[in-house]
C-alpha cells in the first residue's frame, strides 16, 4: 500500500499555503486603546460575541490554506496503489519492463525464478490499457540490439517469450540506459519495473554513473523474485593443466577445482569427464562448507591437433553452474635428429647417448613428446631435415658444404639447431660458415677434472631456461662441474648460461626465423659432470622445445562469457575476414589486423558458453599459430546465490529513486486509484464552505 505523485514537481506549490496566513498577519488592525468607563458593561458584551467571531476567522484561515494544499495535491496528481502491477486509469502509459535473464536466474525462486520473473512480466503487459507502449529489456542482450515502445500486447509477449536464460552476467547499466532512453518520448505516465533475484554478482558490477541518463521522475520499481530456502550451492572454479604438456600417448593430467558457496557440506558430489563427448574418468567428492576442492584427472589423448572437454557436476539438488568447458591442442611428438659426432661401439660411450635418454627416458615411441633419430656425422652430407623440427650437432667437427644450403634453409624456415662441443669439433669452419661474431668458438680451455668451473649465472627468465627457476633444479645445475669448453665472446644478452670466471657456456642467435643454441662443453661426460644432474633431462628438454618453436601442446581453460578473445594469426591473413562458430553454430566475424605481436584477430560477440570453432583455410602446419578451438564458460561468480540487500541496492542505485517489492505483491495483483477526481471534489467543497463564512463574517 502506497501514494505516489506523477507529477511530483508540482508539489512545491505546497509551500503556497503559508500565503493565507502571511497575509492575514499583515492585514491585522492596530487600534489605539482608550478607556472610558461608562462604556465598560458594553465591551463586556462585545467580548463575548467576538469570541464567535474570531472562531470564524481562524476556520476561514483553515479552508484558504486546505483550498492552495489541495490545489498543489491536485496538480502532482496523486495515485494511491494497493498491491502491485496496474496502471492508473486516464493516462497514457509508458512502461519499460527490465527482465534479469542473467544465469543466476536458473536457480532464484527455488529452481523457477525465471519462469516465475516472466510470469510476472505478463501480468504486467496484460495491466496494460488501449493506447499504452510497452517494451521488455533483458539485462543481457548483443551491443546491435535495438529495442522500441510498443503497442501491441501480443508483440511484447513475443519479445517476452523470446528472452531466454543466457550464460553471462546481467549488465544493469546498460539495461537502465536502454530504459530511459526509451522513456524520453511524451507519456501521461512513465514506468520502470526491474524484475530480478537480486543477485549479489551482477550488481557488484553496477556503479549508477554508468548509466548515461536518468529521469529523477521516473523510479526504478524493482520486483524481487526471491526464494524460500538456500539451496546447496556450488561449482566448478577452474581446470587447468598439471601435466608439463600435451602430447600424443602422453599421460594429460587435469585440475579441476570445486567450489561450495553453502553453508552446509555437499556430499557424494559426482565429477565426471569427458573429452569428445566420451567420458574418460570419474571421481566422487565431498565439499566441505565454504571451501575448495581440488580434484585431479587423467587421461591420454590418441591423436594430434585440437579437442574439445568438458568436466560436469553430476548433483540435481546443486545450484550452480555445473558444465566447465576447455580445448586441447594435442602436439605430435616432437622430431630431434642427433648427429653424433664422435660415435663409440658402446653405446654408453656415444655423444649422444645421454641427450637421446633426457629426450625420450622410457625408450618408446609413444611414451615421449619427443622423438630422438640419432645418425652419424659421416652421412650428414645427405640426410634430409625435411621430417625434423630441431637438429643437434654432438661434436661434430665440422659442417659439409653440401649439407650447409639445406641447414640454412631449415633455419629460415623455422627449425632449430643446438651445437655440443667436444674434442673433435673444429672451431673455424663454424666460425666462417655458421656462427655470428657473438657467438664465435674460439680458444678450447681444458683443465681436467681436477681444476673445474662451476655455473655461476642461469638466466631462468628465458623462455629456453624457464623449467630450471625450480630452486631444486636450479641448484642442481649450479652444482655442475666443466673442465672442458670452447672460450666465447661476452655476448651481453645472448649469454644463456655463464660458468664462475665470466665465460658465456650458453649463448644464441637467431637464423631467419630459426633459432641456434650452442653449448660450449660436451653433451657427454668428456668435459662436465653435468649429464649426471637431476637438471640434465628438463635442460635438454626445454632446450628442444624451445629450439621447436615451444610447441608441445597447448591448454586452453577458457574464456569468460563476453569478454574478448584475441587470436595470433599468419601474415598472410592481414585485411582477411576470420570467422568463427558459436556452439550454436551461429558465425561471429573478425579482420585480421597488424598488431605490435604479429598479426591478430579480435573477437567479440561470446554470449554463450561452449566451444567455438575457427573456420581458417588450409595452411601449413609451420604456419598455423591460432587454436582451432577455444571454450567460453561462464562467469564463476554468476553461480554465487548471495543476494544484495534492499538498503545496499537503493544506494547502488541512488540518485535515481527506488523501491523494492516482492513478486508475491505482483502475483496477487493490485489496485490503483487516481485520487485526481476526489481531490477536485474536496476542493470545490472547501472553496463553497470558504465563500459561505466568509459572507457571514
Amino acid at each position: 500500500m502506497s501514494i505516489f505523485f506523477l507529477h511530483p514537481i508540482y508539489l512545491y506549490g505546497l509551500l503556497a499555503a503559508a500565503l493565507p496566513l502571511l497575509i492575514h498577519l499583515l492585514n491585522r488592525r492596530r487600534l489605539k486603546r482608550i478607556r472610558f468607563p461608562a462604556v465598560r458593561f458594553v465591551l463586556l458584551s462585545q467580548k463575548r460575541i467576538s469570541r464567535s467571531y474570531r472562531l470564524r476567522h481562524w476556520l476561514l484561515l483553515a479552508l484558504r490554506t486546505a483550498a492552495v494544499m489541495l490545489l498543489a495535491l491536485l496538480l502532482a496528481n496523486p495515485i494511491f496503489q494497493i498491491g502491485s502491477g496496474l496502471f492508473a486509469a486516464g493516462h497514457q502509459v509508458a512502461l519499460v519492463v527490465i527482465l534479469d535473464n542473467s544465469l543466476s536466474m536458473t536457480w532464484s525462486g527455488d529452481g523457477s525464478g525465471f519462469a516465475r520473473a516472466k510470469q510476472a512480466a505478463r501480468l504486467l503487459i496484460d495491466a496494460l490499457g488501449e493506447g499504452d507502449r510497452a517494451a521488455v529489456v533483458p539485462t543481457v542482450f548483443g551491443a546491435n540490439e535495438r529495442f522500441r515502445l510498443k503497442d501491441e500486447k501480443a508483440v511484447l509477449m513475443r519479445d517476452l517469450n523470446a528472452i531466454e536464460i543466457s550464460d553471462g552476467a546481467s549488465n544493469f547499466a546498460a539495461a537502465l540506459t536502454a530504459a530511459y532512453e526509451l522513456l524520453q518520448q511524451p507519456a501521461g505516465q512513465k514506468e520502470i519495473r526491474l524484475i530480478t533475484d537480486m543477485a549479489l554478482t551482477g550488481w557488484d558490477q553496477f556503479s549508477s554513473g554508468a548509466v548515461k541518463s536518468y529521469d529523477p521522475s521516473v523510479p526504478v520499481r524493482v520486483i524481487r523474485v526471491g526464494r524460500k530456502q538456500q539451496p546447496l550451492n556450488g561449482t566448478i572454479k577452474e581446470v587447468r593443466l598439471a601435466s608439463p604438456g600435451v602430447g600424443v600417448g602422453l599421460p594429460v593430467t587435469l585440475e579441476a577445482v570445486v567450489t561450495n558457496f553453502s553453508d552446509r557440506e555437499i556430499k557424494d558430489l559426482l565429477l565426471q569427464l569427458s573429452i569428445a563427448g566420451q567420458a574418460r574418468d570419474q571421481k566422487l567428492i565431498s565439499v566441505p562448507p565454504r571451501s575448495d576442492v581440488t580434484v585431479v584427472f587423467e587421461t591420454t589423448l590418441t591423436r594430434a591437433g585440437s579437442h574439445q572437454g568438458q568436466i560436469r557436476l553430476k548433483n540435481d539438488d546443486l545450484a550452480g553452474n555445473q558444465v566447465v568447458h576447455f580445448a586441447v591442442e594435442a602436439a605430435d611428438s616432437l622430431k630431434v635428429l642427433l648427429i653424433d659426432g664422435d660415435p663409440q661401439t658402446s653405446l654408453v660411450q656415444s655423444e649422444t647417448f645421454f641427450l637421446s635418454r633426457a629426450l625420450n627416458p622410457g625408450g618408446a615411441r609413444e611414451s615421449s613428446l619427443f622423438l630422438p633419430t640419432v645418425s652419424i656425422a659421416d652421412g650428414l652430407a645427405s640426410v634430409s631435415l625435411e621430417p625434423y623440427q630441431v637438429l643437434v650437432l654432438s661434436n661434430v667437427a665440422a659442417i659439409p658444404e653440401a649439407f650447409l644450403p639445406r641447414l640454412e634453409h631449415f633455419l629460415k624456415q623455422g627449425g632449430g639447431l643446438l651445437i655440443f662441443a667436444g674434442d673433435r669439433l673444429q672451431a673455424e669452419p663454424y666460425n666462417s660458415k655458421l656462427l655470428p661474431a657473438s657467438a664465435q668458438l674460439r680458444e678450447k680451455r681444458t683443465t681436467g677434472e681436477g681444476r673445474t668451473e662451476k655455473i655461476d649465472k642461469v638466466d631462468v627468465s628465458h623462455p629456453a631456461l624457464k623449467p630450471l627457476a625450480d630452486p631444486i633444479l636450479l641448484e642442481s645445475v649450479k652444482s655442475a662441474r666443466v673442465w672442458g669448453y670452447y672460450r666465447m665472446p661476452a655476448a651481453g644478452n645472448s649469454a644463456l648460461i655463464t660458468l664462475g670466471n665470466g665465460d658465456p657456456l650458453l649463448v644464441e642467435h637467431r637464423v631467419g626465423q630459426g633459432r641456434v643454441l650452442v653449448l660450449a662443453t660436451s653433451a657427454d661426460r668428456d668435459w662436465t659432470d653435468l649429464p649426471l644432474k637431476t637438471a640434465y633431462l628438463p635442460l635438454v628438454q626445454s632446450l628442444a622445445s624451445y629450439l621447436a618453436g615451444g610447441k608441445r601442446g597447448a591448454f586452453d581453460s577458457g574464456i569468460s562469457v563476453g569478454a574478448p578473445k584475441t587470436m595470433p594469426l599468419p601474415p598472410t591473413y592481414v585485411g582477411k575476414t576470420i570467422r568463427v562458430f558459436k556452439p550454436n553454430k551461429q558465425p561471429i566475424e573478425a579482420v585480421a589486423v597488424s598488431a605490435r605481436n604479429g598479426v591478430e584477430a579480435v573477437f567479440q560477440d561470446h554470449d554463450r558458453a561452449g566451444i567455438y570453432r575457427v573456420a581458417l583455410a588450409p595452411m601449413p602446419e609451420s604456419e598455423l599459430r591460432a587454436p582451432l578451438l577455444y571454450a567460453v564458460n561462464a562467469p564463476f561468480l554468476e553461480s554465487r546465490l548471495e543476494e544484495i540487500g534492499e538498503r545496499e541496492l537503493r544506494a547502488k542505485l541512488h540518485p535515481i529513486p527506488s523501491e523494492v517489492v516482492p513478486v508475491e505483491a505482483l502475483e496477487k495483483g493490485g489496485k490503483r486509484v487516481d485520487l485526481s477526481l476526489p481531490l477536485l471534489l474536496v476542493l470545490i467543497a472547501t472553496l463553497l464552505m470558504e465563500s459561505w463564512i466568509a459572507q457571514r463574517v
